[in-house]
């Protein structure tokens, strides 16, 4: 018997990485250097992230919390 009760979590989330990924700008995904991979794949991570939080939004310089 196979559980497929994650199977839609994995698709959405294997699209959102897609559509990331190919949001990247031509010289990140085109970059031949060997570490360039982990960078492109921690940023989408990143970001991933970032919009799965909506209330982790960054905090700017003049944000007083007197």
């Amino acid at each position: 018997m196979i559980d497929d009760r994650l199977l839609e979590y994995w698709e959405r989330e294997s699209a959102a990485r897609t559509r990331l990924r190919n949001q990247l700008p031509a010289s990140w995904r085109n970059d031949p250097r060997p570490d360039m991979d982990v960078v492109r794949e921690l940023y989408i991570e990143a970001m991933l992230r970032v919009k799965q939080e909506p209330s982790a939004r960054p905090v700017a310089i003049n944000d007083d919390d007197r």
